[in-house]
């Protein structure tokens, strides 16, 4: 029977919990050996997802037909966008029925975006490197589970977020509380999920609701952190991964009522957040938050008549030259009311 560097570890960490009764992690001296660490699990997860003498296997082409959106009023962009300038915002659309629901985004290159869906799919968006806007090439993927099936239902396939690092692919699940890693660049559409961990369904001594989950990941530095679409206090809830799925340094975002973290990113020394609402009266709105070493340094709020939906997700990229660019996506629910919108904010340095 092979047991894994991870499930050893994990065994111990179990053990010395039940064993000391360490309760909160988030103030737990324990807590710095317990933390994820990419340096230390990346090859493992990489060897599981493909394992050695597994076919790279190419993703299904999709055609994305590019469609420019309003921009808005300059004097309405002047109002929204503190520190970042709206570059372009694009309606994707396909003929292929599977496209839509995109939830979790990453920039893989300034050739090409990463989506999931939360119906648990890949999609590919190509981009322009010149002009870095989406070109209308694309390709689309069904996730595989751990024993590298596709999805049985809804429920275990809801995709929520996304981060890549060297082609391992970081995905965030709610309904049932998880994060796998995917081997794209070795294995393509043949990855299968290797488990990262299960997280803790209880957060602040109150259980999540099925559909208020892991929202929002993003690997930061060596570490994964995770944001939930509920309301704790004055936010959403966002931690520190750990090995056994529970949460350290526990934090809240500071976002008016209503506004529930989607979305976050981050790269270097910059990170960033958004926040959605919505009612009948006002529609969809979105709150940005960019902040470098935890200072603010831009943000904006995305209201009618500037273009937005139902964002829900955002990642930090490269626009021309080099400039930092800002992506924002939003999820159409499969619905024809509804737009897969693609937004770009460039970062005014």
């Amino acid at each position: 029977m092979r047991c894994s560097l991870r499930s050893a570890l994990l065994a111990s960490t179990l053990f010395a919990t039940a064993c000391t009764g360490v309760a909160d992690p988030s103030t737990s001296p324990q807590s710095e050996a317990l933390v994820w660490s990419y340096q230390t699990w990346n090859a493992e997860l990489r060897a599981e997802s493909c394992p050695e003498g597994s076919a790279f296997a190419a993703a299904d082409p999709l055609d994305i037909r590019v469609i420019q959106a309003q921009r808005g009023p300059e004097d309405d962009r002047n109002a929204q966008l503190d520190g970042l300038v709206l570059a372009g915002a694009w309606a994707l659309e396909s003929t292929n029925s599977e496209f839509g629901g995109l939830s979790g985004l990453d920039q893989l290159s300034p050739e090409t975006l990463l989506a999931v869906t939360d119906d648990g799919k890949f999609v590919w968006i190509g981009i322009d490197p010149q002009t870095s806007e989406p070109d209308g090439s694309g390709s689309i993927a069904y996730m595989r589970d751990l024993e590298g099936k596709i999805f049985p239902t809804k429920r275990a396939a809801d995709a929520e977020d996304l981060a890549v690092r060297d082609g391992l692919a970081f995905v965030s699940f709610e309904q049932d509380h998880r994060i796998f890693a995917y081997d794209l660049a070795a294995c393509g559409r043949a990855a299968r999920a290797a488990m990262v961990v299960k997280l803790d369904k209880v957060i602040d001594k109150r259980t999540l609701e099925n559909n208020r989950g892991a929202e929002a990941l993003a690997l930061s530095g060596d570490v994964l952190k995770v944001g939930f679409e509920t309301r704790r206090g004055t936010g959403s809830p966002i931690g520190t991964v750990l090995v056994d799925g529970r949460l350290a340094n526990l934090g809240y975002t500071e976002q008016p009522t209503l506004f529930l973290l989607t979305g976050m990113d981050s790269a270097s020394d910059l990170s960033a957040a958004v926040f959605r609402a919505y009612d009948p009266v006002r529609g969809s709105r979105a709150n940005v938050t960019i902040t470098r070493d935890g200072a603010p340094i831009a943000s904006a709020k995305l209201r009618s008549p500037l273009p937005v939906d139902n964002f829900e997700s955002i990642a930090i990229g490269t626009g021309p030259n080099g400039a930092t660019r800002i992506w924002l996506i939003s999820d159409d629910n499969f619905n024809n009311d509804q737009r897969t919108l693609l937004l770009a904010l460039d970062l005014i340095e």
